[in-house]
């Protein structure tokens, strides 16, 4: 608690104290009155803010060292992969001594294993790579690599490393130079039976065993540089030979690799005099020796060679930006090779990085539970700006997009419904729109060069908004909201929407278009109560002035309705009376409100059905007028009643036109034949 007040450097020191005991410290306070609980109350406030700001403090102090201490975190990751790997290779050389050994008994298994295949012209048959293009799906960029054998293949199961329960059922396909995993597909037509799924270099993985433990038997782990992956064997012989085989595979691709560089270096050395040799015209050249030199002289460069090994090193320190430079870098340099088998190969091992490099980058955009959501559209742009040098625009922008759907709907769980509908609304607002903002101005940035990707945001942006008028619909119109709350929130979202018209996007009429037969019902509901409460009133109207009894009364009256927009002064008579029925004065508040209401949600789409409302609100009053006017009961009521007519005439519907005309429309004419409709009956 360093840095704090001395008050509260106590206060810390007594709340964190090891025998603290809150209800007796509350009970003690207590006794002392009300004052000092809220002054105690203050101080625990500022206690927290203190400690609140402290923490803040020490974050940022420490930031560096967070920084440091996960690149050292991605440092030993790497250092505990190369001790694996070395673990491996010691295992091998131990297995290597038990074969030279004259009492190894696998020496001898081993002998009549070579006799059988040299005797057995289906192996042989198998290493013919047409033999996986009938078998397995999308592998065709397998068979293309020259010198590619097939020496081994068979059914696993592959197993979750955490949980040992079983994942699915694979085919896996051993060759000289890699291993192939391939899944059963489901419904299978033809002599198809596997889908491709992915293939590693020999010199990328490692076998580990797995020991035997309760129902998890016969069980090996492959480490796939920068992964794991654990498969089961239907035996322990199985699980055996798959083992032997796949070291002794590994330890003879290393012999060649050793080889053909050593050949490389030979090669390069005797450049020179082979190159005075070519000039000779009465020499004869050897064209496939010739072309060996030309294919080892464009690989010879020691960068060329170690370009693999660098790149899995960007990839494990997720150094992104140096991986994707190399990978630019050594694309214009193969583009200038010509098309021989030992650059295809090369080619390959390179497309095997790029893959496993764009597979990292797409997880940075992936949303997952262990993921933070608190992160802007800015920390997704360094991920999304390597994916497009890569030439993955597209699945950058989908990725992007739902990286930032799900931040978004994140945010707007995070609100609590408290307080007025409207309040949420507005805070509603205040979470989703500058969102779509922020993201359409990453979005620009990010692919302003690729105007293909825009109309997919356009089409994001419509999915969001149809997303944030769900939970608006339910706030506001599957409520027990009264019209005037939905006005207001309506009027919210709509400008919302304007503002976004700042990146130029423009979703007010999509926004509309939802919402459209909600407000329409919400009208037509609206419409219907005020002329039930029409109707029910006129049954109780006796069409007598109202009386207040008293002067006092009556102004609070008149003060009450003035709030309103109507004046009734000039109808107050005898200081307590005003010459208009109750009955009249509440249909003109609800007329006044409900114009209110319909005009804060107007739009063109919406103007035939304000119209009609209003209309027939006033067309079911005229005809109750128009009974009493008829009825013997108030034949000498006449003048009174004239005089509502006339009230409703001259002060209410004057008093809507003014609405009209403050949002700048056209007073309908169908209500102005109300007002004719009114005088004539006068």
């Amino acid at each position: 608690m360093t840095g704090l007040a001395e008050p509260s450097h106590g206060l810390a020191r007594v709340l964190s104290s090891q025998g603290f005991d809150p209800d007796n410290f509350v009970s003690k306070l207590s006794q002392n009155g009300e004052e000092e609980l809220l002054t105690m109350k203050q101080k625990v406030q500022i206690l927290a803010d203190e400690t609140a700001h402290s923490l803040k403090k020490n974050v940022y102090k420490n930031y560096s060292q967070f920084i440091e201490t996960a690149k050292e975190i991605s440092i030993l990751e790497g250092e505990m992969y190369q001790l694996s790997h070395m673990l491996t290779e010691q295992k091998s050389l131990m297995s290597s001594m038990m074969e030279m050994s004259l009492v190894s008994d696998r020496a001898i298994v081993e002998e009549p294993t070579v006799k059988e295949e040299d005797e057995n012209p289906e192996e042989e048959t198998r290493k013919n790579l047409a033999f996986l293009l009938e078998k397995v799906e999308g592998c065709s960029s397998v068979t293309e690599v020259p010198g590619r054998q097939l020496i081994h293949n068979g059914d696993l199961v592959e197993l979750d490393p955490e949980s040992l329960t079983a994942v699915q059922k694979v085919h896996c396909f051993l060759l000289n130079d890699s291993l192939m995993i391939a899944s059963w597909l489901p419904n299978r037509r033809g002599p198809v039976r596997y889908r491709f799924q992915g293939l590693y270099e020999l010199d990328s993985l490692a076998v580990v065993n797995v020991r035997d433990a309760g129902p998890n038997k016969n069980a090996f782990k492959i480490l796939m540089f920068p992964d794991s992956k654990m498969y089961q064997a239907d035996s322990s012989k199985s699980k055996r030979q798959w083992l032997d085989i796949l070291e002794e595979s590994k330890k003879k691709k290393a012999a060649r690799d050793k080889q053909k560089k050593e050949a490389m270096e030979q090669q390069a050395l005797a450049q020179a005099a082979t190159a005075v040799e070519e000039k000779n015209p009465f020499l004869e050249e050897d064209d496939s020796e010739s072309q060996s030199a030309i294919e080892a002289d464009y690989l010879s460069a020691e960068w060329i060679q170690e370009m693999p090994e660098d790149l899995d090193m960007c990839i494990a320190q997720r150094d992104f930006e140096g991986a994707v430079d190399l990978v630019e870098r050594i694309n214009q340099y193969l583009a200038t090779c010509p098309k021989a088998p030992a650059i295809k190969e090369f080619r390959s091992r390179i497309d095997h990085r790029i893959k496993q490099l764009t597979e990292g980058l797409m997880s940075e955009l992936q949303v997952s539970p262990e993921r933070s959501l608190r992160g802007g559209p800015r920390a997704a742009r360094r991920a999304v700006a390597q994916l497009i040098r890569l030439g993955k625009s597209a699945q950058a922008c989908e990725l992007f997009l739902k990286n930032r759907s799900a931040i978004i709907k994140y945010n707007i769980r995070q609100l609590k419904f408290e307080g007025a509908t409207t309040l949420y609304i507005r805070r509603l607002c205040g979470v989703f729109f500058p969102s779509l903002m922020e993201t359409g101005r990453e979005f620009l940035k990010a692919f302003q060069e690729h105007y293909g990707c825009m109309s997919a945001f356009v089409v994001w942006s419509q999915s969001e908004l149809q997303s944030f008028v769900e939970t608006f619909r339910r706030q506001v119109f599957g409520g027990k909201s009264n019209l005037t709350v939905m006005a207001d929130c309506v009027c919210i979202v709509r400008q919302s929407c304007k503002e976004l018209q700042m990146i130029g996007l423009d979703l007010s009429f999509c926004f509309e278009n939802m919402i459209s037969d909600d407000v329409e019902k919400a009208v037509m509901e609206n419409k219907d109560q005020i002329i039930e409460g029409i109707k029910f009133r006129a049954i109780e109207d006796k069409w007598r002035p109202m009386n207040h009894l008293n002067e006092k009364d009556c102004n609070k009256f008149v003060e009450e309705v003035a709030s309103t927009g109507l004046d009734l002064k000039p109808y107050v008579y005898d200081d307590c009376f005003i010459s208009l029925t109750v009955n009249t004065v509440n249909f003109s508040k609800a007329c006044l409100s409900l114009s209110r209401d319909l005009l804060t949600m107007y739009s063109s789409d919406h103007d035939s059905l304000i119209t009609t409302a209003v209309t027939e609100i006033f067309q079911e009053q005229l005809n109750h007028i128009k009974t009493s006017l008829r009825s013997p009961e108030f034949s000498k009521e006449h003048d009174f009643i004239m005089k509502n007519a006339q009230f409703m005439v001259d002060v209410l519907l004057k008093k809507i036109e003014s609405h009209y005309k403050n949002k700048g429309l056209t007073f309908p004419k169908d209500i102005e034949v109300m007002s004719v409709e009114f005088r004539k009956v006068k």
